[in-house]
């Protein structure tokens, strides 16, 4: 009994088997698999599925805009404490050697001869001479050239005070250490008469009395029957915007009024003519006098340019 019962259960379980193989194997009978197998079955299928889909989506998260995205601040590095290149005692050693080579290499120039003035250079003086001009700025050569340029007002008003002939210095510097010297000279126009004696007389009206000369000379004229200052400084301010050859060639101006023309002037010529022309036009009118002159074919006579300008013949 006992081996009808063993064996009774060994054929149960082959028939099992071999229907479930059967079901298998089937691709129509599905249907007649055991509940409990189709639900485990479906249910590993769905594992599969979502282990899947995690795996997916592990690679590229998902973030919503409600999601805060947290970033781990970064860590700051330790400074690494490098070397320094110079000690603090090479460096003040260094910033020594420098200036004493900039301190040796300044008293070396200011001593040299590049550091003095080689030579001047005056121009715009008329009848001052270059001596002249620089004895009264007291201008020498083999001063130091940075300190005169420095001080150029200082011999300008320094000229100005010991010349009465210099309005003023202008210094521009030139190659080879040479200073170029500007005159602004205030002409000499002429000779006033007082006391038997004749004076220097310049264009904005200053006597030069240290200048006395017996006789006017230079070629310049004589200035006389002047009443005033006040009738004779316009005219050396007029006569002294002429050229200086212009100048030359005139001999005497004299105040000589008119009912007609209270400002005329009768100017003696160096070639023999007389010349009638207003003071307050003299500049204007008198340039054209030698153009005047080199048409009357060595004529003498009288040129009036007061009004036109016309040439009458003596006699």
């Amino acid at each position: 009994m006992a081996k009808e019962n063993e064996s009774k259960p060994k054929g149960t379980k082959s028939s099992d088997i071999q229907a479930h193989l059967d079901a298998l194997l089937s691709e129509d009978d599905w249907s007649s698999l055991p509940t409990r197998q189709s639900k485990e079955k479906k249910a590993r299928r769905e594992l599969k599925l979502t282990r899947r889909l995690r795996e997916t989506f592990a690679e590229e998260p998902e973030t919503s805009d409600e999601e805060e995205i947290e970033v781990e601040p970064e860590q700051e590095q330790e400074p690494v404490n490098a070397e320094p290149l110079l000690f603090p005692y090479e460096r003040a050693a260094i910033l020594s050697a420098l200036g004493l080579t900039v301190l040796a290499g300044i008293l070396i120039y200011l001593m040299s001869p590049l550091s003095q003035v080689m030579h001047y250079k005056v121009v715009g003086s008329e009848s001052l001479s270059a001596d002249t001009v620089l004895d009264a700025a007291q201008l020498k050569v083999g001063q130091p050239l940075l300190t005169t340029m420095h001080q150029a007002d200082y011999f300008s008003h320094t000229a100005e005070e010991r010349n009465p002939q210099i309005a003023g210095l202008k210094f521009e510097l030139r190659a080879d250490n040479t200073i170029e010297v500007k005159v602004n000279e205030i002409v000499k126009v002429g000779y006033v008469k007082s006391n038997d004696h004749y004076y220097p007389i310049l264009a904005n009206g200053k006597m030069l009395k240290d200048g006395e000369v017996n006789q006017p000379i230079g070629g310049l004229p004589l200035y006389d029957n002047f009443k005033s200052d006040s009738d004779l400084k316009p005219v050396l301010a007029q006569f002294g915007k002429l050229p200086l050859a212009l100048r030359r060639s005139v001999s005497e101006i004299v105040w000589s009024p008119t009912d007609q023309n209270k400002q005329r002037l009768e100017l003696f010529m160096n070639d023999g003519n007389e010349v009638l022309i207003s003071a307050d036009e003299l500049a204007s009118k008198l340039k054209y006098y030698p153009a005047m002159a080199a048409t009357l074919d060595d004529k003498k006579g009288i040129a009036d340019l007061q009004v036109g300008a016309y040439f009458t013949p003596y006699g």
